[in-house]
Parts: structure tokens; C-alpha cells; sequence
């Protein structure tokens, strides 16, 4: 399992951790959200746990991007040729963010 940085308290751990649930994390971006509830996999970023109020690390989706441009590549064009490191958080941590 990806350790999800930012989780402030019990509630949000476990919810994240449980079977199904409206809350998402996607480990690449460093990014927490709210499923749309609309068949897709649509999500509503979120700033803020939804329980105790604590900021949440900010979203590196930008940076994500911006790094796979830096490396001649672009998405989903490129996907194939992406770095395995950029598929979960190992790429931002490796760069201490």
C-alpha cells in the first residue's frame, strides 16, 4: 500500500482504507478527493479533511505534468514511455516534495 501523506485523523484513515468509499486518494498526484457519483471516475479535489477541518497536502498534479513535459513526453500521447517512478508517489518523493 502507498503511504498517503497528509491524513490527519482516524476517521479519514479509515475511510480511505475501507472497501468503498466517496473518498479517493491518487497517489501520483498527492491528491485527495470526493468521488462524482455519476458513474465515472470523476472526483472533486479536496483542500481540506472533510472531518477535523486539517489542511491536506497541495495536489502536485501540475508538477506531475510539468515533469513529464521536462522529460520530452506528454500525456496520455507518451503513456507508454512514462517512467514507472511517476505511476505512484515514488517520483516526488525521490525529489523531496
Amino acid at each position: 500500500m502507498t503511504e498517503r501523506q497528509g491524513e490527519c485523523c482516524e476517521q479519514m484513515r479509515a475511510v480511505l482504507d475501507g472497501a468503498e468509499s466517496a473518498l479517493v486518494y491518487v497517489a501520483k498526484f498527492r491528491e485527495y478527493g470526493i468521488k462524482v457519483l455519476d458513474g465515472g471516475s470523476s472526483f472533486v479535489v479536496i483542500a481540506h479533511c472533510p472531518w477535523c477541518g486539517s489542511a491536506l497536502p497541495e495536489t502536485l498534479r501540475d508538477r506531475w505534468f510539468d515533469e513529464i513535459e521536462a522529460l520530452g513526453l506528454s500525456f496520455p500521447e507518451d503513456e507508454e514511455e512514462i517512467p514507472t517512478e511517476f505511476a505512484d508517489d515514488t517520483w516526488y518523493k525521490s525529489r523531496g516534495l
